[in-house]
């Protein structure tokens, strides 16, 4: 009798080991959906900055004053680089820019301006989602390590390799995302990888100075642009 106490609250004691274990398993999986979910929408909005740069880089004209434009801004190269001259839908999806002056000169110049202010506001709301990705991530991170640090994975698995199918769909072990079928090869599958931020292939947010404090410059630079290409602004300015 008192073999089959002890038998018995061993096994109720391993039973909640491991519920504990797969609860707190699922509060990481949840975890990290929203991690994804959150990495979905950081790549909408840097699509929409693209298209601001795109916007941008168009106004720029030649690869000339691209780079005396970045060079202004100080970064150290050229956002989306690699995309500059390709194809872009970005005009169909951007809302068309007025402005008004009493020359084209006049019109150009407050064209890029106001092209450069949307697109140092789409830049911010770029920066904040990928700032609060990269907290998630982190997050994420030291969640995985300490949950790993707090389970003996080994003597979990051999508790439940050792229960019978049926028992364990009846407690409930095993949860949405863990089945059965899982047990055998279990050892790899329930290891979870840190989440890297490179994964989700987006740039980091550029550092760029406040309207105001590039107007000077990029008057001038708009003045240049302006001298060399005149005749192929007049479609551009409206």
């Amino acid at each position: 009798m008192r073999d089959d106490f002890i038998a018995a609250l061993t096994q109720e004691v391993k039973e909640e080991v491991v519920q504990n274990y797969l609860y707190e398993r699922r509060l990481i999986e949840e975890q990290i959906n929203y991690l994804n979910e959150l990495a979905d929408h950081t790549v909408q909005l840097q699509e929409r900055l693209y298209g601001r740069f795109a916007r941008t880089y168009d106004l720029l004209c030649e690869t000339e004053f691209i780079n005396e434009f970045i060079s202004l801004l100080r970064l150290k190269e050229a956002p989306f680089k690699d995309r500059i001259g390709t194809e872009s839908k970005y005009k169909k999806e951007l809302r068309l820019i007025k402005v008004h002056g009493l020359t084209d000169r006049s019109k150009f110049k407050k064209l890029l301006m106001e092209s450069y202010r949307r697109l140092c506001t789409w830049n911010d709301k770029y920066r904040e989602n990928y700032e609060n990705l990269e907290d998630e991530c982190s997050a994420v991170n030291h969640n995985i390590k300490k949950f790993e640090a707090n389970h003996d994975l080994l003597t979990i698995l051999n508790f439940l390799k050792g229960m019978d199918v049926d028992g364990i769909k009846k407690k409930h072990f095993m949860g949405d995302n863990f089945t059965p079928e899982e047990i055998g090869t279990v050892e790899k599958s329930l290891h979870f990888s840190p989440v890297r931020l490179e994964k989700f292939k987006i740039i980091p947010p550029p550092n760029l100075p406040k309207p105001e404090a590039a107007h000077d410059k990029l008057t001038s630079l708009a003045n240049s642009i302006y001298d060399h290409n005149r005749d192929r602004l007049s479609d551009v300015i409206k």
